[in-house]
C-alpha cells in the first residue's frame, strides 16, 4: 500500500488502524510513522509545502489555522496536495466514526484532483 493520506499529529494512530480494520488496503499513515516521525510538531506551511511535494492529502482535526495556511499557499501560487478536516462534531476520540467519515469519503473521492482542495467530514 502507497500512502496518499497522511493522518497529523492531532490525530491518533488509532484512526488509522480503525481505517484498515474497515479496507486493509487503506493508505493512510500516521505523521509519528512517516519517514520516522520527522515532521512532528514542523510548522503547518512546511509541513503543507512537504506534503505537496510527496503528493500525500492531510487529514485532520486542525479547522484554525490548516486551511489558513492551505488557502495563502494557493494564492502564493505555492498550492497544496489537499486537505481532510474533520468538522467540530466529530469527536476527536470516535476513531469508529471517524474511520467510516474517512473511508467513505476516499471510496468516492479516490481519483478526484485533489491539488488545493479542503473537503470537510462529514459532508453536508
Amino acid at each position: 500500500m502507497k500512502p496518499r493520506l497522511l493522518a497529523d499529529e492531532n490525530t491518533s494512530r488509532r484512526l488509522v488502524a480503525a481505517c484498515r480494520q474497515i479496507d486493509s488496503g487503506f493508505p493512510l499513515v500516521h505523521i509519528s510513522d512517516w519517514r520516522a516521525g520527522a515532521y512532528l510538531s514542523v510548522k503547518d506551511p512546511a509541513l503543507l509545502m512537504t506534503l505537496r511535494e510527496s503528493k500525500l492529502i492531510l487529514v485532520g482535526f486542525d479547522r484554525a489555522s490548516i486551511p489558513m495556511h492551505a488557502g495563502e499557499l494557493t494564492r502564493e501560487g505555492l498550492g497544496h496536495a489537499g486537505v481532510i478536516l474533520f468538522r467540530r462534531s466529530v469527536s476527536a476520540i470516535a476513531y469508529g466514526r471517524q474511520a467510516r467519515l474517512l473511508v467513505d469519503l476516499w471510496r468516492e473521492a479516490e481519483d478526484w484532483d485533489w491539488a488545493d482542495r479542503i473537503e470537510y467530514l462529514p459532508r453536508p
